[in-house]
């Protein structure tokens, strides 16, 4: 019994912070929200809101499961690269339940995602957060895709988001190539306090080379813009509910890129604040009233964000024993 308390203090987390992550969140996201409202005229906000077609928002809520479903599907066969077979209906409940911690600072709560996976698979710490790495970089890559796209369907400057991508992918080449492990490990065998951590180490190095290798990111990346395209597709289908449709839809996708682009760098919880101030923006320069804008950004983020925390904790609460070790009330039953 103390050898199962012992393990849960090891791998829980901290319930306050969880709390408090959260709690931050709501008001920061509840803040900006009434900005948006008054910014964009509550009565006429409301009054856009209230037209909103209830289906559309069925819509965008399917097409954002389908979008966490690929994504799932995705980081399975991640694993399985790295020699961890998992089944798909494990990384269905891997990946979902990964995104309740979607909303914290800069989202250091993603280790959550290989936290589970070790729990659930057995897989290493020291390979699974470097595999989150690696998939964010696919997604980066994936959204200045989409954002490029749709950035040249609207006839607009796209030279900033081209160099930012050739940074990416000249960068990803870097940290996947064999040399560059190597002289990382040399420099780890050379100093003494961190050799120790030499294990760790090479299982970083390993997990980087085979997840950032070019036959694994394309795949991935490709993966990637498919999934955040339906997101973008539930965003046009938002637009055009609320009567706006000057634009293409690669156009109405790559809003939705540029504005979470935006938010992904500013490290903010869930880029809460500038993803929203971006998508109004954006939306506004492209001719859609102020209203509509801040009516669009509001359900677009109810329906993205939120849904993901949302259904994640639902599918964390779908194993009752994970959820207790999470909460730091009992280990998992190995």
């Amino acid at each position: 019994m103390s050898g199962a308390r012992s393990l849960a203090r090891q791998t829980s987390f901290d319930v306050k912070r969880i709390l408090r992550a959260l709690v931050v969140a709501a008001i920061l996201s509840g803040a900006v929200y009434a900005v948006l409202i008054v910014v964009g005229d509550g009565p006429a906000v409301a009054e856009a809101l209230r037209g909103f077609n209830p289906l559309t928002l069925v819509w965008m809520l399917l097409l954002g499961l389908a979008s966490f479903a690929l994504r799932a599907l995705r980081w399975g066969r991640r694993m399985r690269v790295l020699g961890h077979p998992v089944r798909s209906r494990d990384a269905l409940y891997l990946h979902i339940a990964g995104q309740t911690m979607s909303v914290t600072p800069g989202r250091v709560g993603e280790v959550l995602k290989p936290w589970l996976a070790r729990e659930v698979t057995g897989m290493p710490m020291s390979r699974g957060i470097p595999l989150v790495f690696a998939e964010r970089v696919a997604d980066l890559i994936a959204v200045c895709l989409l954002a490029v796209g749709g950035l040249i369907a609207l006839g607009g400057s796209v030279w900033v988001l081209v160099a930012g991508v050739t940074v990416v992918v000249a960068g990803t080449a870097l940290a996947g190539s064999r040399w560059f492990h190597e002289l990382a490990l040399r420099v780890v065998r050379r100093r003494e306090w961190a050799r120790k951590h030499e294990a760790s180490a090479q299982a970083i190095s390993d997990t980087l080379s085979r997840a950032l290798h070019w036959r694994v990111l394309a795949w991935s990346v490709t993966a990637s813009v498919v999934a955040w395209g339906l997101e973008g597709v539930g965003f046009a289908l938002c637009l055009r509910a609320l009567g706006f449709d000057e634009l293409q839809l690669l156009a109405e996708i790559s809003v939705y890129a540029v504005a979470t682009i935006a938010g992904a760098f500013s490290f903010l919880p869930g880029g809460i604040g500038l993803t929203e101030a971006s998508m109004v923006g954006i939306l506004m320069a492209a001719g859609m009233g102020a209203s509509g804008a801040s009516a669009a950004t509001l359900v677009a983020r109810v329906a993205t964000l939120w849904w993901s925390v949302g259904v994640g904790w639902i599918a964390l609460g779908s194993r009752p024993k994970v959820l207790r070790a999470v909460l730091g009330h009992e280990a998992p039953e190995e």
